[in-house]
């Protein structure tokens, strides 16, 4: 426990001195209970909103640094608030239907990260190709990476490891990743043995997905795919290495524009 308050302690020391002694000496359950039902706020906050999202948080950090996982966030304190505000103004939204104000004031939007990878041989000539795209699908960044020879797994993975690299470089701090493996999802979201052929890259991947912001991993079929996966196709036919892609490929341009308009392909399913 003295562990667990030392690594919080900035977020601790903002508790009001004349409400520490009832906020640490009560048991868990009426210090749980008492903290979410309470009709007070901190800051212009709902407080259990606040404390909701802090307590979450705390124990995703400890049990990063129990995991090795050595994420790093710069300003906790503001980090929970701009959580706490968010969720708030989301409430809002679903209420009312409409927020009042500028687009600066609305709710801060997610990036849409589309990465696939590819292989013809499974392991034989490998490509990975991403998209990064707006709220309205509009092209903000992408990539295409031709391998060498590789597995399609590792492959998918070097895809996604590369889609987080650019995302977080640009400034991004909301991203929505999507993925059409079953396999690479589950390994982004459960983990994978130390022993495993793709361990190395999964942990890179995970460095990445525990850093300072907040990214949702998401499996999609293929065919919703179609825009990360035609530039992993488009790639085999470029040299070694990577490219990074200011403007959407005009040989996927017809697939973006479908993307935007919610034009969908059918998929086949067994019954």
């Amino acid at each position: 426990m003295d562990y667990y308050i030392n690594q919080n302690s900035n977020i601790i020391d903002k508790i009001p001195p004349n409400r520490r002694r009832a906020f640490f000496e009560k048991s868990l359950l009426e210090w749980l209970f008492d903290n979410l039902r309470v009709r007070s706020s901190s800051g212009g906050r709902s407080w259990p909103t606040l404390f909701s999202i802090a307590i979450w948080w705390a124990w995703k950090w400890r049990c990063g640094n129990v995991f090795g996982e050595q994420g790093r966030c710069r300003d906790r304190v503001r980090f929970l608030k701009d959580l706490a505000d968010e969720t708030t103004r989301s409430h809002l939204l679903s209420r009312d239907g409409t927020i009042s104000g500028s687009r600066s004031e609305q709710i801060i939007s997610w990036l849409k990260l589309s990465t696939d990878g590819a292989s013809h041989g499974n392991p034989g000539p490998a490509t990975a190709g991403g998209a990064l795209r707006g709220e309205d699908g509009e092209w903000l960044g992408g990539f295409a990476l031709n391998i060498g020879i590789c597995s399609a797994p590792l492959a998918e993975l070097w895809g996604v490891y590369y889609g987080l690299v650019i995302a977080w470089e640009r400034g991004f701090r909301r991203v929505e990743l999507e993925v059409d493996s079953e396999l690479v999802v589950g390994f982004l979201q459960a983990g994978i043995s130390d022993t495993h052929l793709l361990s190395f890259l999964v942990r890179l991947c995970h460095g990445f997905i525990s850093r300072d912001w907040l990214v949702r991993v998401s499996h999609v079929y293929r065919e919703a795919n179609r825009l990360a996966d035609g530039l992993a196709n488009y790639v085999f036919s470029l040299d070694l290495g990577f490219l990074s892609l200011d403007s959407c490929p005009e040989c996927v341009v017809s697939i973006m524009l479908e993307d935007v308009n919610g034009i969908g392909v059918p998929r086949s399913v067994r019954l």
